[in-house]
């Protein structure tokens, strides 16, 4: 470990402990506080089961499928979909779509109140292993709602459904739908695109159709800014950011600051790769700029420190400056408490360095709370957690699927099921990966964190509730393991959104309220 800090952990997430009461609202994919935490006074599920339809309120079918965070504001549910697939959309690769649609729900039933269409202007893999068209969460004010098609469109609507603006925008030949989301500031949206083809800054687009290993012929991929009500451009933040970089908000010195990094697999062309934090004002000031790290994990700060997955590390990097005050080491060291499957129970904790893996976390997948970072491990069913302040790394082993045996909830450690079948019944093609167990290379929803309760969510519907506070990271921490349907039924790479003491998901299939009470 270089080098070694004592961090003040009174003031560690310090916005995370101390903010105000959100119950109504959860008006993007980064939710009220908009860092994927919600305090309340209000209690929230932590227990429940799709199938068995315990605490379940209520359960929809959606038209199509679809991948988008669901944004709540009071009584309205807001999504995005792709629309209704049909076979003339197989190709070669798999099932390759550009139209998506946005969706206005009744947040009481899930009734279809509005929708609209977001045409978009290029097909991107429909479930794809990481992302789709329909990724970007949708925006909304209580006044307005905002949804990008990742495939090339952004539109402004009322929230009674009517058109205020909408807009096409040009997608790279590869690489452009991924992790980025759109979120206001200063009257303003903020999304990830390219520059126009007519602004003399921009770089030749020159690679072949969906090369993805081309190293000189993307444009550079910028976060741009447009007027909220009219769509008009109105900034560039001038540092390039990485299809892989979802970008993370905070504060600093009372300024909304955003870190935004550069990098990642098959050679994305904005340099130097690292990661940078910037100001929000009008000039989109630089503050600081780590080079020469590969931060394809970042996502996630507070009032002091930014937290950062290197190859091989973790690294606390002060947020006003940059500069690292802890790297812990997480490759290749830590305890694993592993269930025995014989026996029927957790084992004592065992050296966790023979959990090899080329991927140190399952993309998106890490939060901090407290004292503690969580993440789901590289290989099937492994959770994961930091103490910062010990730098001890501890892993659990968790259930990978729930199953029903005789209408009772049992866990499966290793077999699984799989199924991707959309709302409309289509069978969609494409990249198998998807299909696997939901760890390691690919992507999971980003966890969200309600009061002191984590919650992870795979693409198998596989829901875990991680006790926060937990003194040892042991099967005590672990709350519960939960469904979002039967085995092979239940496919998502959505988040989980909490307003009102309730959750709401949702899958290929369906769209989910979770709540006792109806």
């Amino acid at each position: 470990m270089t080098p070694r800090t004592t961090l003040p952990l009174l003031g560690l997430f310090a916005a995370l402990t101390s903010t105000a009461f959100c119950q109504d609202h959860w008006p993007e994919h980064r939710g009220p506080q908009r860092n994927y935490h919600l305090s309340s006074q209000t209690e929230y599920p932590a227990d429940w089961s799709v199938a068995t339809g315990k605490n379940i309120r209520w359960r929809m079918p959606l038209p199509e499928t679809g991948h988008s965070g669901i944004a709540v504001w009071g009584d309205r549910l807001f999504l995005t979909c792709f629309r209704q697939l049909t076979a003339e959309d197989i190709g070669p690769k798999g099932t390759w779509v550009s139209e998506t649609r946005g969706y206005c729900l009744d947040a009481n039933t899930g009734k279809i109140l509005w929708s609209c269409d977001l045409p978009g202007q290029r097909p991107n893999q429909v479930n794809g292993t990481f992302t789709d068209s329909t990724t970007p969460t949708p925006v909304t004010d209580g006044k307005h709602v905002w949804f990008v098609n990742a495939g090339g469109f952004m539109a402004c609507h009322t929230l009674d459904g009517q058109r205020v603006w909408g807009k096409e925008f040009e997608v790279r030949t590869k690489h452009s739908a991924k992790q980025f989301q759109p979120f206001l500031h200063g009257g303003n949206l903020y999304y990830a695109m390219m520059r126009d083809a007519s602004d003399p800054q921009r770089r030749e687009q020159t690679a072949t159709d969906y090369d993805k290993n081309s190293k000189t012929g993307w444009p550079w991929m910028y976060i741009r800014c447009f007027d909220a009500l009219t769509g008009q451009p109105t900034a560039i933040m001038p540092d390039g950011i990485s299809v892989h970089s979802k970008g993370a908000l905070g504060s600093l010195h009372g300024e909304t600051v955003l870190l935004h990094a550069r990098g990642g697999s098959h050679s994305p062309p904005e340099k130097p790769y690292g990661v940078s934090l910037s100001r929000l004002n009008d000039a989109h000031d630089l503050v600081w700029e780590r080079q020469g790290l590969s931060f394809e994990g970042t996502d996630f700060i507070d009032e002091k420190y930014a937290y950062c997955f290197d190859r091989n590390d973790f690294f606390v990097l002060d947020l006003a400056t940059g500069e690292t005050v802890k790297q812990i080491r997480i490759r290749g060291t830590g305890s694993l408490i592993a269930f025995d499957e014989n026996a029927g129970r957790y084992r004592e904790p065992a050296d966790a360095s023979k959990l090899k893996s080329p991927h140190l976390l399952t993309h998106r997948s890490n939060i901090g709370v407290g004292k503690y970072y969580f993440f789901m491990g590289g290989q099937p069913g492994i959770l994961g957690r930091i103490n910062i302040e010990t730098e001890e790394v501890s892993y659990l082993q968790v259930p990978v699927q729930v199953v029903l045996e005789n209408g009772k909830k049992k866990f499966s450690w290793s077999e699984f099921k799989s199924g991707d079948m959309t709302g409309s019944g289509f069978t969609v093609e494409g990249d198998k990966r998807r299909l696997s167990h939901g760890f390691g290379h690919i992507s999971a929803a980003t966890p969200i964190v309600v009061n002191d309760h984590v919650y992870f969510s795979t693409v198998l519907g596989t829901v875990y509730v991680v006790d926060a506070t937990a003194e040892r990271f042991d099967e005590n921490a672990l709350v519960a393991v939960n469904d979002l349907g039967m085995p092979g039924e239940t496919w998502t790479l959505s988040p989980f959104s909490a307003a009102g003491g309730r959750l709401y998901q949702r899958t290929s299939r369906e769209i989910i309220s979770i709540g006792s009470g109806r």
